[in-house]
């Protein structure tokens, strides 16, 4: 099975990496070509184009940051799906809309293709470990083909249905981690109040009933001061407004996520940290409530 790789980003390299390491053939592509040639040196092939990828190979993986460059890549001029090898499996890792994936797989269809989209969930060190979340939506038969270079890179490795269940799935999984941690900054601030000890409390917390992953990644970092760079608010906020268009689509009034995708938007809007990660979002918050935590 010759794999072909398109995006070397934050999530994309160690995931790619997990492919070479565990003997996969695979070729990437990507627009900052010293990426390319890092890579290569750990054993993979430079690809020529986007099109000789779907062309050539037997699957093509991209992880893109959004809808608009995943359709560019994929059918845009000398894309991926200009003239794919018949049988071609494209597996898509980036967050996109469900309707978007919906329109990729009909699209990769008509040309011989399959299409699976296959967003990922975890931060950068899961990725590092081959441990990601991947939720796919697709045919049976194309899944199973692509399965095992995403057991390379998951720990867990689902399909969730037809096309664009695993987008909608990733929608409902961010939806959650926002929302939690947003809670989780209220609360921290909230307890900073109270007048509690903040590192028994996190401790307390974690085997509680409040207990979220958001409370346990990102309350270390709050407390430190040290955010790390294993995610981006900018990102988060462009995933809770795909959960917005999915709730407007079905007439249902989330007023609880709408007033948490209204603090994303203000991270990034008026704050400016949309390339942070979104544990220094945190920093929004205080400035909002004119407070420090711990002063």
């Amino acid at each position: 099975m010759r794999i072909g790789w398109i995006g070397i980003g934050r999530m994309g390299r160690p995931m790619v990496e997990n492919l070479i390491r565990k003997g996969f053939d695979v070729t990437v592509q990507n627009r900052s070509q010293g990426k390319v040639h890092e890579l290569a040196a750990m054993g993979a092939t430079p690809g020529e184009s986007f099109a000789a990828m779907g062309a050539e190979l037997d699957e093509v993986h991209t992880c893109l940051p959004d809808t608009d460059t995943v359709r560019e890549v994929l059918t845009g001029a000398g894309g991926v799906l200009e003239r794919p090898k018949p049988g071609l499996i494209v597996v898509d890792h980036s967050t996109i809309h469900p309707d978007a994936a919906r329109d990729l797989a009909a699209t990769a269809c008509e040309r011989g293709a399959s299409f699976i989209d296959a967003p990922v969930s975890g931060s950068g060190p899961v990725a590092e470990r081959g441990e990601m979340t991947i939720m796919c939506g697709g045919g049976e038969e194309a899944f199973a083909a692509a399965r095992p270079a995403m057991e390379a890179m998951g720990r867990t490795v689902e399909l969730m249905g037809a096309s664009g269940s695993g987008a909608a799935t990733k929608v409902v999984s961010n939806f959650l981690m926002a929302t939690n941690l947003a809670v989780a900054m209220e609360a921290l601030l909230l307890a900073d109040k109270a007048g509690l000890d903040l590192e028994r409390l996190f401790a307390v917390i974690r085997t509680a009933s409040g207990a979220s992953r958001a409370w346990e990644r990102n309350v270390p970092r709050i407390l430190k001061r040290e955010f790390g760079k294993d995610g981006s608010a900018w990102l988060t906020m462009k995933d809770l407004d795909h959960a917005h268009e999915l709730a407007v689509e079905f007439g249902l009034d989330l007023q609880i996520f709408e007033t948490g995708r209204r603090f994303w938007h203000a991270v990034v809007e008026e704050h400016g940290l949309g390339e942070e990660d979104p544990s220094h979002g945190f920093t929004a918050l205080e400035q909002r409530l004119g407070v420090t935590l711990g002063g």
